[in-house]
């Protein structure tokens, strides 16, 4: 009878932490490294969902600058920062010891991950790479931050 207690109690805990291990999302600590102005006063995109995630200083210029030369951005006439002054910005960065988060018009709040979120908010679950779901605050702003 103890041995079958036991088991139940060991299988109920088991469980358990398995569904704090999938459910209970964990939290990704983060820290404003730039706050800049947007590159020209009719910038938009406060309906961009996501973040640009930054781990070198090529990749740091392709979204600041080359990004915007894409045909769907000309369309809109969007258009990026230019060259010198996101060079000149990067090297105020650390890349080899930090990766970077690029948000436009509203400040981070949070960033979460746990394989639920991924499944529910990401839908990228085949993605090996842990997705990172933002939690955004709800003013609106007139500032790009790293």
């Amino acid at each position: 009878m103890k041995k079958k207690m036991l088991y139940i109690v060991t299988t109920a805990v088991f469980v358990v932490g398995l569904c704090i291990l999938y459910y209970y999302p964990r939290k990704v600590s983060f820290e404003l490294a730039k706050e800049i102005e947007k590159p020209y006063s009719e910038f938009n995109r406060i309906d961009y969902v996501g973040f640009d995630y930054i781990e070198d200083a090529e990749r740091f210029k392709f979204f600041m600058v080359y990004y915007y030369n894409k045909a769907s951005c000309i369309k809109a006439e969007l258009k990026g920062y230019s060259l010198i002054f996101v060079e000149n910005l990067s090297k105020e960065l650390n890349f080899d010891r930090y990766d970077y988060i690029i948000t436009y018009q509203k400040k981070l709040k949070e960033l979460r991950h746990s394989p639920y979120l991924t499944k529910t908010e990401d839908g990228l679950y085949h993605v090996k790479r842990t997705p990172l779901i933002p939690t955004w605050d709800s003013v609106q702003t007139d500032k790009v931050y790293i």
